[in-house]
């Protein structure tokens, strides 16, 4: 099933009540940023980021795009105290339109005795083209010197009545002194057993094996993903091949 852009009731129902809900979402967001990062007035917190050139964002085994490279930014702020807010924003395309996907995460992490660090949050993924598409989600991780792992529940994944869990594992393994093997498995299950589109009847898996090279602060990457042609794509994204190529040069600061 290739769903087109539907005439959904939703839409119309969202176009006088989003602006209300977005209000009061940026005004929550401001406060939790503000009460998060008050440890940080008299305690230290690191900022991090990076800035990215990726030849196709594809999120959770589908590429929205056409294929063309797009820019990417990514900011955390970690704080001694365990607390952690960041974003993260990338170009994408839905459809013929173009625009940025932006996500804006909060959470906390905690290293334990073994050596491995669990964390907990929630983040809000938004459209700029499209915020009938926008969702939020939370999170719980366990992550080590070399694998991280999530599983991410959302009760309205983008945008539609369906309740969906997403778990994900990356790993890395350094090959020589200057490659690393990067390996990525993902498996996005239906609670609710409906098919909505992109979202499967049952559950999708996709998986990307590639090689990372550090230069300096820079890392280049070229990987190849799979994901099964199930026939449930998120609309109106074009239809790819299950595998492809990929590649990344990003920048750390």
């Amino acid at each position: 099933m290739r769903f087109p852009l539907p005439p959904d009731p939703r839409f119309q129902l969202r176009a006088h009540t989003q602006p209300t809900r977005r209000h009061a979402l940026k005004r929550a967001v401001a406060a939790s940023l503000l009460w998060l990062l008050q440890p940080a007035a008299g305690a230290q917190a690191d900022i991090s980021g990076s800035v990215a050139l990726q030849s196709e964002y594809s999120y959770r085994g589908q590429a929205p795009g056409d294929g063309g490279a797009v820019p990417q930014l990514t900011l955390n702020v970690d704080t001694v105290s365990g607390w952690y807010v960041g974003g993260f924003a990338s170009g994408v395309h839905i459809g013929d339109n173009h625009g940025y996907k932006l996500q804006a995460y909060a959470g906390y992490a905690r290293r334990m005795a073994s050596g491995l660090s669990w964390e907990a949050g929630c983040n809000h993924n938004s459209y700029t083209q499209a915020h009938v598409y926008d969702f939020q989600e939370c999170y719980g991780g366990l992550s080590g010197e070399r694998f991280s792992a999530r599983l991410y529940y959302a009760p309205r994944y983008f945008g539609y009545h369906s309740r969906v869990l997403y778990a994900e594992g990356n790993y890395f393994h350094p090959l020589t002194e200057r490659i690393n093997l990067v390996a990525h498995g993902g498996l996005l299950y239906n609670v609710r057993g409906d098919a909505w589109p992109g979202i499967p009847r049952r559950a999708r898996y996709d998986v990307r094996l590639g090689i990372a090279v550090p230069v300096g602060n820079w890392t280049l990457q070229a990987a190849r993903q799979y994901s099964p042609d199930d026939d449930t794509w998120y609309p109106p994204y074009p239809v790819h091949s299950a595998k492809a190529w990929t590649w990344s040069a990003s920048y750390a600061f």
